[in-house]
C-alpha cells in the first residue's frame, strides 16, 4: 500500500467501510501473523493475537489518524499484545513460584515443629520411671495394645492403662504449650490402641 492508498484505506475504516477493512485484513494478516508467531513461538496464540489486533482496529476505527501509517499502527498493536501476553505469563509464573515457596516454607516449618516436639517428648519420656517409660514406648512407639503390653511385661491391663495415663499426664504437664496442641493431635491418632 502506498501512502495515498493507506490514507484512503484509513478514511474508509473511519467511515465503517467493511471493504476497506477486508482489504487491510487481506494485505496485512499474513505478515503480522508470521511476525507474531515468530515472537510467541505458538501458532494458535499467534492466531489469537493477530485476530485481536485486527478486531481492535475495527473497534477503535474512529480514533484512527489518516495521516499516520496503518502498518505502524498495526505493528504497535501487535507489539503491545505480545508484551501483554508475556507479562501475563510472567505474572502467572511468579504467582506459581510464590505459592510453591509458601507451601515449601509451611511444610518445612511444620516438619521442624514436629521434629522439635518429638525431641521434647523424647526428653520427657527419658525422665519417666522405668516401668512407665517402657509401657509408654511399647504403646506409642511399637503400637502394641494394652493387652499385648500386659502380657509381655506380666502386668494387669489396668496397670498398663494407669502407666499410659500417667505417661501422657507427664508429657502434657512438661510439654511447652506451643507443642501441646501438636502433640495432642498426634496422640489422638493412638487413642483406643
Amino acid at each position: 500500500m502506498n501512502d495515498l492508498c493507506d490514507r484512503d484505506l484509513v478514511e474508509g475504516l473511519i467511515k465503517g467501510d467493511m471493504n476497506s477493512f477486508r482489504i487491510l485484513f487481506d494485505e496485512k494478516y499474513t505478515l503480522f501473523h508470521s511476525f507474531i508467531k515468530g515472537m510467541v513461538k505458538n501458532a494458535w496464540l499467534a492466531e489469537d493475537i493477530t485476530q485481536n489486533i485486527f478486531m481492535k482496529v475495527w473497534v477503535n476505527r474512529s480514533k484512527l489518524n489518516p495521516d499516520q501509517s496503518i502498518h505502524n499502527y498495526l505493528y504497535v498493536l501487535a507489539k503491545n499484545e505480545i508484551r501483554d501476553h508475556f507479562r501475563l505469563k510472567c505474572n502467572e509464573h511468579h504467582q506459581e513460584v510464590q505459592e510453591n515457596h509458601r507451601v515449601f516454607v509451611e511444610d518445612f516449618e511444620e516438619s521442624l515443629d514436629v521434629q522439635a516436639m518429638t525431641e521434647c517428648v523424647a526428653r520427657i519420656v527419658a525422665k519417666m520411671p522405668e516401668q512407665r517409660r517402657k509401657v509408654y514406648q511399647m504403646s506409642r512407639d511399637r503400637m502394641l495394645s494394652n493387652k499385648e503390653i500386659a502380657e509381655q511385661l506380666q502386668l494387669s491391663v489396668r496397670t498398663v492403662e494407669r502407666h499410659v495415663f500417667l505417661a501422657l499426664q507427664d508429657i502434657r504437664k512438661h510439654l511447652p504449650i506451643y507443642y501441646l496442641f501438636l502433640f495432642l493431635s498426634f496422640d489422638g491418632i493412638f487413642v483406643g490402641m
